[in-house]
């Protein structure tokens, strides 16, 4: 069974469990049986636990960031662009919850702990595109320079808190919530 499509089900298993029980929560040989195989088939393909979370950062973690390039570069409409980016989020955070949910755990994750080990190196990706796209938006909003990575954080922890109440249905973001979200991040909500 020693194939990439063994590979696939191992990483689709171990996504479910660690989002439902998170990583610490969940052994080898648990991710075995739920995926049908036997440890040295798990151990062929990723080494150990610590190889299987890195393959799913390396892939579904990189599909998560690919989206996240291609929205927020930066168009020169600055609520068009924020729009982009928080509807990129919730179409990937919609379409992979188990994948999503998993995602703000690993951000989340204890600064000492083997997964926050594995995953900061994406994390570290995706902050530092949030904190680019300040930067080339302060370049025509004056008010916003030398606060790019403050705005950078507060933008996208109000990205991770929608995308994640949309990928497990207790929002339903149409346009009209969208353009309120970004109205009220850009300029305050007694505006």
């Amino acid at each position: 069974m020693e194939n990439e499509n063994s590979k696939e089900v191992i990483i689709k298993n171990a996504i479910s469990l660690f989002a439902k029980k998170g990583y610490e929560g969940v052994g080898v040989q648990e991710i075995c049986q739920q995926s049908g195989i036997t440890k040295p088939t798990l151990y062929y393909f990723f080494k150990n636990k610590e190889g299987l979370l890195q393959a799913i950062a390396d892939s579904k973690g990189q599909e998560l960031f690919s989206v996240l390039q291609e929205a927020s570069i930066y168009k020169h409409d600055f609520i068009k662009s924020l729009t982009d980016i928080l509807t990129a989020e919730i179409t990937f955070a919609s379409g992979n919850p188990d994948f999503f949910n998993l995602h703000i755990v690993l951000l989340n994750a204890p600064a000492a702990s083997e997964e926050k080990a594995v995953y900061c190196g994406l994390e570290n990706k995706i902050n530092q595109l949030f904190l680019d796209f300040f930067k080339k938006s302060s370049a025509e909003f004056g008010n916003m320079a030398g606060k790019e990575s403050l705005y950078s954080k507060l933008f996208h922890n109000n990205v991770l808190a929608i995308a994640l109440s949309s990928a497990n249905g207790k929002m339903i973001p149409d346009d009209q919530i969208l353009y309120q979200i970004i109205h009220s991040f850009v300029y305050g909500v007694a505006n």
